[in-house]
């Protein structure tokens, strides 16, 4: 989570300066990934039974909404950026950014995935760390080709859109999750 904030805090600023839609994109997506993250913490120190599942449900099903709403943006602005004759150079600190985040989100993503069997909504938070690695990978793609293509910043951004449309219809379907009780005579609570 505090990687989440800085990485998006840092991506959002460095690509609304620079003018790079995927940078941009990447710290809005690193910034939605937070409130399921708090979240799940609440579940977790509630023991990750059925309380806090309808908090969970609606905290999915809003971030679902923002991430299809900041894929459109993306989508239209990378029409813009395509039409027009601006393309962004990326700047030293999105560099270092673009090379950062693929190293600090791995490691994050691995300690996650040994977790996913022990409940499902840890599989979940997995697997939103694992679209957060791929956004950074595609990130460090685009501007590498930036150096040599003018507009691999626009179609990194239309790649990120389509992925966060993805995840957005990924994480609505996470809102359909049914509580769970194994009759142990506990309540489940």
């Amino acid at each position: 989570m505090a990687a989440a904030l800085s990485m998006g805090g840092a991506a959002l600023w460095f690509g609304v300066t620079a003018g790079s839609v995927a940078c941009w994109g990447f710290g809005a997506a690193c910034l939605l990934h937070v409130p399921p993250a708090l979240s799940l913490l609440g579940r977790i120190q509630e023991g990750l039974g059925n309380r806090g599942l309808e908090r969970d449900r609606l905290t999915l099903k809003g971030v679902s909404h923002l991430m299809g709403l900041l894929a459109l943006g993306m989508a239209l602005t990378t029409a813009a950026a395509l039409m027009g004759e601006r393309s962004p150079q990326a700047s030293p600190p999105v560099q270092g950014l673009a090379l950062l985040a693929p190293g600090l989100l791995a490691p994050i993503w691995y300690a996650k995935q040994r977790l996913t069997d022990l409940h499902p909504a840890l599989g979940l938070d997995a697997a939103r760390t694992r679209t957060l690695l791929e956004l950074a990978v595609l990130l460090l793609a685009g501007v590498v080709l930036g150096h040599w293509f003018p507009w691999a910043d626009a179609i990194t951004g239309l790649a990120m859109a389509l992925r966060l449309f993805f995840e957005g219809r990924s994480l609505a379907r996470g809102t359909t999750l049914t509580a769970t009780c194994s009759g142990c005579g506990t309540g489940c609570g």
